[in-house]
């Protein structure tokens, strides 16, 4: 599944589309909900051994969306600023499309979850690492499985 990039000259190559991923932290995650309309909603996510996670309580509407159809598609604004005398924006963004897959490997799981605690959360690994044992059971680890990376930049 490839997706023609109206403007070719801005597609980033597999290895930059990545390095950018690994810079941001958030992102929309989008979803088939119900009467055929998406739902996306705003995700944290963290990249461990090039492989993207989001964490999730283990229910909620898009948990039970996922449960029934896991294609979704991961959008991520990177970076972006507007430069007015040009008429135009500088910005990195990345869609991913795939499928999301419930992580069962409690080995997989507490790496993911380390990573977002070293990661992000610099300084208070004892407190996240603690959170981590205390809500392992009762947190899902969603990795997306990619079908389609497109990474996009305009610096200006």
């Amino acid at each position: 599944m490839e997706h023609k990039m109206h403007k070719a000259e801005r597609q980033l190559s597999d290895a930059d589309t990545m390095a950018i991923l690994k810079k941001g932290d958030h992102g929309t995650l989008s979803v088939q909900g119900d009467d055929g309309y998406p739902y996306a909603t705003p995700i944290n996510y963290i990249i461990v051994d090039d492989k993207l996670y989001i964490h999730s309580a283990p229910y909620g509407y898009k948990i039970e969306c996922l449960k029934r159809d896991p294609k979704c598609c991961f959008s991520a604004i990177i970076s972006a600023e507007i430069i007015p005398s040009k008429i135009t924006a500088a910005f990195e963004s990345v869609v991913m499309t795939g499928t999301a897959v419930f992580v069962e490997d409690r080995a997989e799981k507490q790496a993911a979850l380390e990573a977002f605690v070293t990661q992000k959360h610099q300084g208070y690994e004892e407190i996240g690492f603690k959170m981590i044992e205390k809500m392992f059971d009762k947190t899902a680890l969603l990795r997306i499985d990619p079908i389609s990376t497109t990474g996009k930049a305009y610096k200006g």
